[in-house]
């Protein structure tokens, strides 16, 4: 988004419509004459709904009096008020779902590989269809309904009671907490159209690398690689692991992704094949070329705009970060940083680091955050791994059509694995990929992958299986839940961690590797150093919104220093000793920044849970116990976790088995 589009976002900013009459006094009267009627045991119930009513009645919404009479017509007791709670399963699930639907269809050609995506593509994608529904709920007076009726528990509640709750009392729980706040509609669109204009932008972010040359002007890479940042690139690295000659291509990516991250990169090879590039030199078809502008930060920076036209009406939950964190995981930000910050500081990740050092026979580079040597061997070349993915594989439908076979090599019986195949479609993917779920048990996911013209290849391959862990996931916690207020996990590390349980099992789907007690030692550590990368880039997501939070009116120049100093300081806290390299900005090479706002400490958290969660399989049936744990459903991730496995989410289970694996592997 341009600078003077964020302008305008923030320029809608206006303050809460004031309440039609004084607050305390109308509500009161409204309690009184309520109490005047009801038993004794209500009083604590009235008083909680009317204040929690009158906080959010407005002028729009009608006078004192239109307040008193609501209260009066609507508080309701006993087999009345279970009655509210089902008639809001129900309706809300043919909403919800509904919308979920419309947007899924209206974002199609901009998720989904479509061909050429067109200018009227990205105005449906950026049409959000349900931004008024949280406004028409209140206008309606129904969100009033819900909260007059049922208490909105704070988070402080919910981990201290929550374990004593009963299943309905946790889908009222979970109704009250959806009108806690009352966002308009304007700001929501607002929102939905910022982010699709990021996505927008990273979607089409690709480097043509069969047009990168080095110093000889010769190309460094196999003709019609086209890379997206940041995940192709990785990916690229990841790969060239297990070629002998593949240190410099990995170097000249290095290169590449400092160029992106520091806006060195000129603005004419992205997305382009027409220019050949020398990251070294920085040259385009041999000469100095214009940088890209900082398109890269003032994305990141509309993000603030967009999410900034909220605040004022979270007053509780002021900025992203306290939404983020204590609303959506319902995890305190501080808990999450410590959680972090311990994995980091492990004596294991020195230990680690210094064997992949002795396995690599050099000195580590800032993309050995990456090394993937520790996966067991595949079995096959590189190439040859592609070429039998994509025989098995030549359109997206052949893979759906192989959900049931999957699944049930992964347990699951035959009816349950037909049962989620026919909750799921496979569309072939624009972008990364990723899982869209269904928001009503009348429709289904829709699982994202890359799928070439000559069939899906083994990244494509890889991917799959980790969105085919999500939409089981969102199949079992929607299509099996006792109430649909609980539909879902607690937030979404949870469902990344049954998506890396998936995909870690790619090999042995395609029949590849059977683990032993090497492998196991192995994917141990693969799993320590994989979340260990991805906890510092979570670092990286969290303190650059509070930076952006404290420099409101930062440029994009600002941004993309901050940025860069912020990836600078937690490398060098965490990564410098262990690499033996100071200073590198690889951090924050991560594009999740730029169209998904605070998602990544989702990753780390996901690594960890599917940790425990794969530990506990170990002695477990993966099948029997996964269905049982998404039908807990979206309770907080404290109580999900002591029901599903006993245990609070720690870090402690996977540095143990790091040091165990070390010792074994010496």
């Amino acid at each position: 988004m341009k600078i003077a589009a964020a302008a305008m976002l923030l320029a809608l900013l206006r303050p809460m419509p004031a309440f039609s009459a004084a607050p305390a006094e109308t509500a009161q009267k409204a309690i009184t004459a309520l109490s005047a009627k009801a038993p004794a045991s209500e009083k604590t119930r009235i008083e909680t709904g009317v204040r929690q009513a009158a906080r959010l009645w407005t002028a729009e919404d009608g006078s004192a009096e239109d307040f008193e009479r609501f209260c009066a017509e609507n508080f309701a007791a006993g087999p009345e008020r279970d009655l509210i709670l089902d008639r809001f399963q129900a309706k809300l699930e043919a909403l919800r779902g509904h919308f979920t639907a419309m947007g899924r269809e209206l974002r199609r050609e901009l998720d989904e590989d479509r061909g050429e995506l067109k200018p009227v593509d990205k105005l449906f994608a950026a049409f959000a269809p349900d931004a008024h529904l949280c406004d028409d709920l209140f206008k309606t007076k129904l969100a009033f309904a819900a909260i007059l009726n049922f208490p909105i528990r704070t988070l402080e509640e919910c981990l201290k009671e929550g374990s004593a709750w009963s299943r309905q009392q946790w889908a009222q729980t979970r109704l009250a907490q959806a009108f806690a706040f009352r966002v308009p509609a304007e700001v929501q669109q607002k929102v939905a159209a910022t982010y699709a204009q990021a996505e927008t932008y990273v979607n089409g972010y690709h480097i043509f690398m069969d047009r990168v040359v080095g110093g000889d002007g010769k190309p460094m890479f196999r003709p019609g690689l086209k890379l997206i940042s940041h995940w192709g690139l990785r990916d690229e690295i990841k790969a060239l692991y297990g070629d002998p000659q593949g240190l410099e291509r990995q170097k000249i990516i290095l290169t590449i992704m400092e160029r992106v991250i520091r806006q060195e990169i000129p603005g004419s090879i992205v997305n382009s094949r027409d220019h050949a590039w020398d990251p070294d030199k920085n040259t385009v078809d041999g000469k100095t070329a214009e940088r890209e502008p900082d398109t890269r930060y003032a994305t990141l920076l509309s993000l603030l705009s967009a999410h900034r036209l909220e605040d004022p009406y979270y007053p509780t939950h002021p900025t992203l970060m306290d939404r983020s964190f204590r609303l959506q995981r319902e995890i305190p930000e501080a808990a999450v940083e410590s959680l972090l910050e311990g994995l980091l500081a492990a004596p294991a990740g020195q230990k680690t680091a210094g064997l992949i050092a002795r396995r690599l026979k050099r000195k580590l580079l800032p993309f050995d955050i990456w090394y993937d040597g520790f996966k067991p061997p595949k079995g096959l070349k590189q190439e040859d791994l592609d070429a039998l993915v994509r025989r098995k594989y030549p359109t997206a439908e052949a893979f759906r059509q192989d959900i049931p076979a999957i699944l049930a090599k992964l347990g699951f019986s035959p009816e349950t694995a037909a049962f989620v195949a026919r909750h799921v479609e496979v569309d072939a993917a624009r972008g990364a990929g990723h899982a869209s779920g269904a928001g009503m048990r009348s429709d289904k996911s829709h699982l994202r992958t890359p799928v070439g013209k000559d069939g899906m290849d083994y990244q494509g391959f890889n991917t799959a299986m980790h969105e085919l862990g999500h939409c089981t996931e969102q199949t079992f916690s929607l299509q099996k839940i006792d109430n649909y207020l609980l539909a879902g996990v607690p937030n979404s590390a949870f469902t990344e961690g049954f998506a890396f349980v998936f995909q870690a099992k790619d090999l042995e789907i395609l029949g590849l590797q059977k683990p032993d007690d090497k492998a196991e030692a192995l994917k141990a550590l693969n799993d320590f150093w994989m979340t260990r990368e991805i906890a510092g880039v979570a670092l990286v997501n969290m303190r650059i919104w509070r930076w952006m939070y404290a420099h409101p009116d930062a440029t994009p120049a600002q941004a993309r220093e901050a940025t860069i100093a912020v990836a600078k300081d937690v490398w060098n806290k965490y990564y410098a000793a262990a690499f033996g390299v100071k200073d590198s900005p690889i951090l924050a090479i991560y594009s999740h920044m730029l169209c998904y706002g605070l998602y990544l400490p989702n990753y780390p958290l996901g690594h960890v849970i599917a940790f425990q969660v794969e530990d506990y399989f170990k002695t477990r049936p993966l099948a029997v116990e996964m269905e049982r744990m998404c039908r807990i459903g979206g309770v907080t991730p404290a109580e999900w976790m002591r029901q599903a496995v006993g245990a609070p989410i720690s870090t402690a289970p996977m540095i143990r088995a790091a040091e165990k694996a070390l010792a074994a592997i010496r």
